[in-house]
């Protein structure tokens, strides 16, 4: 089977595009193609996939992990998706709500063109209940909490903006990240994984974030991720509500509505390229 696709950047936080709205929603599954496209050597090479169709008459993303799991949210992802939509003329307007797995995401266009565009979107309010996240622990909330990797303990907090993320602050990033991100995506404290986000605060508008993603591994970047770091660094007292977010790839706007408890982010999204990917 030959499968039409399109792939996008922001800020370095890559995905595949599949249109099932105007290809007539021929594929059902996609947990094993979304582990073949994403590959770097037999496929495209991507973080993930992201599912275009609709839902009666609202248009509706589904995210799936480089590893084949499907993810509730993506906050980049859902920036992509809506720049393709928009760049092939399914959306017509500057501003439209898209249906994810944890909630709606409102995306408003900014100025660009069609092959890098400023684009926005909502996250939703951030959770912050255990059962919710989910954490296995029996407090109501984790937040600067004990959590032990290969023998240290490190203090982090936890947080949902769309999807689960653990928060952890330090110095520098002058040290393995990556290893105790692994450790801890699959820990028995966290039952359906969980994204870890290393965060350095650099003034109380500006942090810098290093994010390991669940199902993906390292990222250049990630738009729940950098919600979470700033959820968390607001309620620590370190950063106002509206922070510049500096990742490996570029910078992302993030802002924590006071009155509506809403996340917004704000950034690039670039198009990479389109083909066909033969599907055997």
């Amino acid at each position: 089977m030959i499968i039409r696709f399109a792939k996008y950047q922001a800020l370095g936080n890559s995905f595949i595009v599949l249109d099932q709205i105007q290809s007539k929603g021929r594929l059902k599954k996609f947990e094993s193609l979304a582990l073949k496209i994403c590959d770097p050597v037999y496929g495209v090479g991507s973080d993930g996939l992201m599912v275009a169709s609709k839902k009666g008459k609202r248009l509706k993303v589904d995210i799936y992990n480089a590893d084949g799991s499907w993810a509730e949210k993506s906050g980049n992802g859902v920036r992509i998706a809506a720049m393709h939509l928009y760049n092939y003329g399914i959306i017509t307007k500057s501003s439209v709500e898209l249906i994810t797995g944890s909630g709606s995401s409102l995306v408003n266009f900014h100025s660009g063109d069609k092959n890098r565009r400023i684009i926005s979107a909502s996250l939703g309010r951030p959770v912050f209940e255990t059962s919710q996240i989910p954490v296995n622990r029996k407090n109501r909330y984790f937040i600067n909490e004990s959590v032990k990797c290969a023998g240290r303990s490190y203090i982090a907090s936890a947080v949902s903006t769309g999807n689960p993320h653990l928060v952890l602050f330090c110095d520098n990033f002058d040290f393995d990240w990556e290893t105790i991100g692994r450790a801890l995506e699959v820990a028995p404290l966290f039952p359906q994984r969980i994204n870890v986000g290393f965060v350095v605060v650099r003034s109380e508008s500006e942090i810098e974030v290093r994010d390991w993603e669940r199902g993906v591994g390292p990222t250049q970047s990630s738009g729940t991720g950098a919600a979470a770091a700033v959820v968390i660094s607001v309620m620590r007292g370190f950063t106002t509500r509206k922070v510049k977010v500096k990742t490996r790839a570029g910078v992302l706007q993030v802002k924590w509505e006071e009155k509506t408890d809403e996340i917004i982010i704000k950034g690039p999204v670039e198009f990479i390229c389109s083909g066909e990917f033969r599907r055997k």
